[in-house]
């Protein structure tokens, strides 16, 4: 019986780092086969529009794959983040999310999060509404805004009351391009060699003509200029600008809200959800096309936006420069007005 044991407990060690080991195994898959996983998670995305109506419960299992599929992919992406470096440089978004998450473990936590929580909120409520009804629907719901208020307030305060920019809590899982090592790009490196095949089918190099210019005293090299054509011209000018928010530090591409107003402002917008989800809470069921809740979210939309406005218009009025990365914020806060069509009260009595 001993001896037994003692087999076992020698047994506990291995057994405990297999799941280590099938996750190297897994991230080393992921990394060698970058374009064949992309593929794989395209093939599953286009799945969700062919299953719905397909048997019983299509809607759930749908829902539920485009989920998985959202889920893995952001895991997909920060894995080959890690492991391939962009060589271009990184989006606004993308830097300044990064100077948070980078300097602040709460920040990142906050801000993987809530993406989370915006990838699977559709399918909690799917899953709730069909186990207990509109009630447990709200419930949920109302939870679920709750710890999405949070996460924008802390990030709110560590980014030392800065507005809260949704666009780089979605675009915290771009991409990088991962280089494809084929025939074609191997010719396109080789500069000013270039690959010809015979009559009889073997293949030589030919040497071409360099068609780089090598300056007399310095030696460095000019890059090839592209075809001359307006369009080409503008292209390859263009993507050679720098601009002002290219050389400002990641912390100055979204500015500090100094004054009262303005942090009430942001606060309003952080709360409305939770208050829009509360009163709907209140009055679901046959009371749903009540106005109250409505009016309710909708007012403190206009209203957060209106304060922020002002409190903006005065700092620039003092110098500041309205940054592209604030510019894209406000945009697109200003469409989630117009969503308001499809909520609520308005969508039952007018829109429906």
């Amino acid at each position: 019986m001993s001896e037994l044991y003692k087999q076992a407990q020698s047994k506990i060690p291995a057994t405990i780092s297999l799941p280590s080991h099938w996750l190297k195994s897994y991230e080393d898959f992921v990394t060698k086969n970058a374009s064949a996983v992309t593929q794989i998670e395209s093939t599953l995305r286009s799945l969700t529009y062919i299953i719905p109506g397909r048997f019983r419960e299509s809607e759930l299992a749908s829902e539920t794959l485009h989920t998985s599929t959202l889920l893995l992919s952001l895991y997909h992406t920060s894995l080959l983040r890690r492991h391939f470096p962009s060589p271009f440089p990184p989006s606004p978004q993308t830097r300044y999310t990064t100077h948070y998450t980078t300097r602040s473990r709460l920040y990142s936590h906050s801000v993987t999060l809530l993406q989370t929580i915006q990838y699977t909120e559709l399918l909690c409520e799917m899953f709730f509404k069909r186990r207990g009804g509109d009630k447990a629907r709200w419930r949920l719901v109302v939870v679920l805004e709750i710890v999405k208020a949070i996460c924008r307030t802390i990030m709110f305060w560590i980014t030392g009351k800065r507005m809260v920019v949704e666009k780089s809590v979605m675009g915290a899982g771009e991409r990088p391009q991962i280089p494809e090592f084929s025939e074609s790009s191997a010719e396109e490196r080789m500069g000013d060699a270039m690959v010809v095949e015979d009559d009889d089918g073997t293949r030589k190099v030919k040497e071409e003509r360099s068609k780089e210019w090598t300056m007399p005293r310095t030696g460095m090299t000019l890059p090839v200029l592209p075809t001359p054509s307006a369009d080409s011209i503008s292209s390859f000018l263009s993507a050679r600008v720098i601009s002002a928010d290219d050389i400002k530090a990641a912390s100055q591409l979204v500015r500090k809200i100094g004054s009262a107003q303005g942090q009430v402002a942001e606060m309003m917008w952080i709360l409305r959800p939770v208050l829009y989800a509360l009163a709907m809470q209140r009055l679901q069921g046959a009371r749903k096309k009540d106005w109250r809740p409505w009016l309710l979210g909708l007012g403190m939309e206009v209203a957060a936006r209106e304060l922020g406005k002002k409190e903006a218009t005065e700092r620039t009025m003092g110098g500041w420069r309205v940054t592209g990365l604030e510019k894209e914020e406000l945009k697109r806060r200003r469409w989630g007005i117009a969503w308001w069509g499809m909520r609520g009260a308005f969508y039952e009595n007018v829109t429906r």
